[in-house]
């Protein structure tokens, strides 16, 4: 199987271990930097700025895909004129919890999207053909491995991570409970910022890598703490673990009522922890990512019912919106929304689209322009949410009592009666703030039981 994929996959696995796969990376040369190792594309190409007619015309000589892999769309700019790919197109979506509201117009551009089991149900209902699940992590081998340097197992119990509470608030609780265990004499650390090698250090120092998803999901730690060869200690409620790990002999599972009890009986029988440590280390070599590409070509054989009929007016503006938190430039997001504007110059949606579009290029220099655009989209639609919530944020960084009050009654006039229609765009800050954050779980929740005012809620709540 031919694959032409945005990901140098070789930042899990050797190019030669991929069974059965012929690949074909592309991005731009300065990308990708994964754990501080750069990871070299095999056709130099910016998606951002370049289309898929450009894309294959630069491919080698005699390679014709036969899927094209697109990882992370909410991190990775999709190229223009993705629709004329004449073979099935793939896509693969991990942090939605954080991303949703810039995926969501994403669904004309897939033959099949892969994401976690939690989130199948999810984006069928946001128009999304094909859904399935695949589990697209696995352990990064340049980093992660057992080291015959690495010296003495001196942790007891060891995570490292991201700590940021805005956007791990589930796990912050628990981290507080992991680092109580100190007070039972477990020798506990709890790092963040590691990366790559060091990281692949820290936990071969560790006897049990603790772990906890967001969603329910194997992320990338269930398999990177057995492969370094400590025990991987999960929650017992994850919905994808016991598919690659038998518990309590290739790994342990936790609950609320009974982690303290769990990581004091494996610390104080040595042998059985190291038993099913060892045991979790030998079962993850099976499930490299080299090995699990091969999954692929049964989904590709198993056609769904291809990509969905859409306008063009529809293609432009779902890329555009969901380039805004990639890291494309700013000019770029401007130009891309630009065009979605040219082709609905009386959409809301896409006047809504500039004004974000111009203070992501220009900052606070572009204040005017997007208020000009906000207001128009506003005007053209007394019912449309996003900009009346746009110069509402505004109206509050200017200090002006009067403007604000003006602002937030419209908003929330137009908010207490909503259908889908009327909550279609994006809405300022940008980034993952604790704001944005509400709000991709309220569009979750909305979207989940079908009601839409769970998300016209958050954008009115200060």
């Amino acid at each position: 199987m031919r694959l032409l994929c945005n990901l140098p996959l070789e930042c899990f696995d050797e190019r030669e271990a991929l069974q059965g796969i012929e690949l074909v990376t592309y991005g731009p040369p300065d990308r990708m930097l994964v754990d501080g190792v750069h990871f070299p594309f095999d056709v130099a190409f910016d998606p951002s700025t370049g289309s898929w007619d450009e894309l294959a015309a630069r491919l080698p000589r005699g390679f014709r895909p036969d899927a094209v892999l697109i990882w992370w769309p909410d991190q990775e700019p999709l190229p223009a004129g993705l629709e004329h790919c004449p073979v099935p197109v793939v896509g693969i979506v991990s942090d939605y919890n954080l991303s949703l509201p810039y995926l969501v117009g994403l669904w004309p551009f897939f033959d099949l999207l892969l994401c976690d089991r939690a989130g199948q149900d999810l984006f069928r209902r946001l128009s999304f053909a094909d859904v399935r699940y695949w589990c697209q992590f696995a352990h990064k081998r340049p980093f992660h491995f057992v080291r015959p340097d690495a010296g003495p197992r001196d942790i007891d119990i060891g995570f490292a991570g991201n700590l940021n509470p805005i956007v791990q608030r589930d796990r912050a609780p628990w981290i507080e409970r992991v680092r109580r265990l100190a007070d039972r004499d477990v020798r506990v650390e709890v790092q963040t910022g590691v990366h790559g090698d060091g990281y692949g250090r820290f936990l071969n120092r560790c006897r049990i890598g603790w772990n906890r998803s967001i969603r329910g999901e194997m992320n990338l730690r269930a398999f990177e703490v057995p492969a370094c060869g400590a025990l991987l200690l999960m929650e017992r409620d994850n919905l994808e673990v016991r598919d690659f790990f038998v518990p309590d002999e290739e790994c342990v599972l936790y609950g609320d009522g009974d982690f303290e009890a769990i990581v004091a009986e494996l610390l104080a029988d040595r042998a059985r922890c190291e038993r099913i440590a060892a045991a979790g280390h030998r079962r993850v070599q099976e499930h490299r990512l080299g090995r699990r590409l091969g999954e692929l070509a049964a989904f590709l054989a198993r056609r769904g019912p291809g990509r969905p009929a859409s306008s063009e007016a529809d293609r432009v503006l779902g890329r555009a919106i969901a380039m805004l938190p990639t890291w494309a430039e700013g000019a770029t997001i401007a130009a891309a929304a630009l065009a979605a504007h040219e082709l609905a110059p009386d959409d809301p949606r896409t006047l809504n689209l500039l004004g974000m579009a111009t203070l992501r290029w220009r900052g606070a220099d572009g204040g005017d322009a997007a208020w000009r655009l906000w207001l128009r989209a506003a005007t053209l639609d007394p019912a449309y949410v996003p900009a009346a919530a746009n110069l509402a944020s505004l109206a509050s960084a200017t200090g002006d009592a009067r403007l604000c009050a003006e602002t937030r009654r419209e908003l929330d006039r137009r908010a207490a009666a909503v259908d889908w229609s009327s909550l279609d765009g994006p809405v300022l800050p940008f980034g993952f703030t604790e704001r944005t954050v509400d709000r991709a779980l309220a569009l979750q929740q909305a979207v989940r039981r079908g009601e839409p005012g769970l998300f016209a809620s958050s954008l009115v709540r200060d």
